[in-house]
């Protein structure tokens, strides 16, 4: 096949060349250039529209750039490279967004998998000499060399981070990508970071701790999120219906969401004005026991209604938000003469910037404007148990 090159923002030139361009040009990964890198985050920052098939070419790049660095054989650094390519093509519309489906089964890295096992990519694979089933493991972070796209620092995180905080027009954008490859090792399987580069690690763990207070966790973002997931939940009320959803892109989602009708048809109209929910109370998940955080980490939407119905709040209308809590980067390896230790352990600024990042997580509840007195007499206390530390606080 002939050889292509893409122009990236990001890393400049991205050759293509054998069977990574047919790769690239089977309809599941064409799909991904309608699939947004990031969710709703171009309603609080209109430039974020770049989507999963950019980042995808990005991976598959800085694949090819550490399969140097680490020598691998040149078997290996295909498989790498493919998987790198092929590790988001079982992503539903808006990415992230749609994970909310795992309640019905669905998981974007298992569909990355079986696209990789079962359909049309399989066949480019074995015409290139690659086993789809090295591919699919490799996806799965499994393996010899799994830790190298799956794992606390791996080429996945080196490409959205730096990718993300570009489109966001934020000046986060400092993980020294260069260093990091030169830096990252295999030991036994695992992916550890050289000492030598432990600053660059910590600009990668600098870069993720304010992308993720200021643009993936952005109070704006969470709540235009929340109404999506909301919607699709009533969208699709079974396993199939979900699964249907997750073939589809954007552009084929909202439009069949811009055709429902009632409280989706709704929740829709305001997603395309912008006439988002509004806050109507936070609080830092920390002040909450660990008893009422795996509460509302396990039945939020329980929780959720029951406060609905106590303030009078129609079904739907009312949104309890708790994140997921993401905080593998802090686990990073680092290579020392004294052995394999966590970067907490050799880096003050690392620790520090885990400690700030559990400080900031907040579980919120957003309402319509129009509903907001009807929340005024809301007693938080009747529905979290807090820590006796966050109590003493009010006395």
């Amino acid at each position: 096949m002939a050889s292509k090159v893409v122009r990236d923002p990001i890393h400049g030139n991205i050759g293509l060349d054998g069977f990574f361009t047919g790769l690239v040009d089977t309809g599941l990964m064409q799909r991904l250039r309608n699939v947004k890198q990031n969710g709703l985050c171009y309603l609080v920052y209109p430039a974020m529209n770049s989507t999963r098939f950019e980042h995808s070419l990005g991976v598959y790049h800085l694949a090819g750039h550490l399969s140097d660095r680490i020598g691998l054989s040149e078997q290996d650094s295909i498989t790498f490279k493919a998987a790198s390519l092929l590790h988001d093509v079982g992503h539903g519309p808006f990415s992230h967004t749609f994970d909310v489906m795992g309640c019905y089964g669905f998981d974007h890295e298992k569909e990355s998998r079986r696209i990789v096992l079962e359909s049309e990519v399989s066949d480019v694979l074995r015409e290139g000499g690659v086993k789809p089933s090295d591919v699919a493991e490799l996806i799965a972070g499994k393996g010899r060399l799994g830790g190298l796209l799956s794992s606390e620092v791996d080429v996945d995180k080196m490409d959205y981070l730096v990718r993300d905080a570009y489109y966001a027009g934020v000046a986060y954008g400092v993980t020294d990508v260069e260093r990091m490859l030169q830096s990252v090792r295999l030991e036994k399987g695992s992916v550890v970071v050289e000492e030598g580069g432990l600053e660059a690690a910590e600009s990668l763990l600098i870069n993720r701790n304010l992308m993720y207070q200021t643009v993936y966790r952005h109070h704006t973002k969470r709540i235009a999120e929340s109404m999506m997931t909301h919607a699709l939940l009533k969208l699709a009320d079974t396993r199939d219906k979900a699964f249907q959803l997750a073939a589809l892109d954007d552009i084929g989602l909202m439009a069949m969401m811009r055709s429902s009708k009632g409280y989706v048809r709704d929740i829709t109209s305001r997603l395309d004005g912008r006439r988002l929910f509004k806050d109507v109370f936070s609080e830092k998940i920390v002040s909450l026991t660990g008893e009422s955080r795996k509460e509302l980490s396990e039945n939020s939407r329980a929780v959720e209604s029951t406060i609905a119905g106590d303030h009078g709040v129609k079904e739907g209308y009312l949104l309890l938000d708790y994140p997921e809590i993401r905080m593998s980067e802090f686990k990073v390896k680092v290579k020392t003469g004294e052995g394999l230790k966590d970067i907490g352990e050799v880096s003050v600024l690392a620790k520090s910037l885990e400690e700030s990042e559990r400080e900031k997580l907040t579980v919120n509840i957003y309402s319509l404007p129009e509903d907001r007195d009807k929340m005024k007499g809301f007693k938080p206390e009747d529905y979290f148990t807090y820590t006796q530390k966050r109590l003493t606080e009010w006395d």
